[in-house]
């Protein structure tokens, strides 16, 4: 008798098995899985910004990204993907200081806001590079401020 229920029981798994695979019933088809791989983007500093001399008392002073590199201007070189587009993401606003020494009352200006040329999106050319230019307009100089070096550091990102 359990013989025949272990028969019985192996004649339901095989046919059932055996629906479940019927072509009649179901239908498969094949993907792909695709990847490319692209130039990796990278940004390679040319020059810093420098706002020049100044003296306690005078005004902001701006300076423009302009569409070359002046003695004034940040110039960054950008590689990747040739004719392909990429972002540029700049400091937010009134978030980069220079300081001198350690910083502190009347030793620290603020970078009140950065731009871009090109302006927030450009483009790779044939061979895959770019130049960037950025400027900025820092604050005007208290009357108080002390006299010195002042320097902050800040980051310009590319992404694609």
């Amino acid at each position: 008798m359990k013989l025949q229920q272990v028969y019985v029981l192996s004649l339901i798994f095989v046919f059932s098995g055996t629906t479940f695979a019927n072509p009649s019933i179901g239908d498969s088809t094949a993907a792909n899985a695709n990847q490319k791989i692209v130039h990796r983007l990278k940004i390679k500093k040319v020059s810093d910004l420098d706002f020049g001399e100044a003296s306690p008392g005078d005004g902001p002073k701006t300076v423009l990204p302009d569409s070359i590199e002046t003695r004034e201007n940040a110039s960054f070189e950008i590689e990747g993907e040739p004719l392909r587009n990429f972002q540029i993401i700049l400091p937010a606003r009134n978030s980069v200081r220079m300081v001198n020494g350690i910083g502190g009352a009347n030793r620290e200006i603020l970078i009140q806001e950065f731009s871009s040329n090109p302006s927030g999106v450009g483009m790779l050319n044939q061979t895959g590079k770019k130049m960037v230019f950025v400027g900025a307009t820092r604050q005007a100089i208290s009357s108080s401020q002390k006299v010195g070096d002042y320097t902050g550091q800040f980051f310009v990102t590319v992404v694609y």
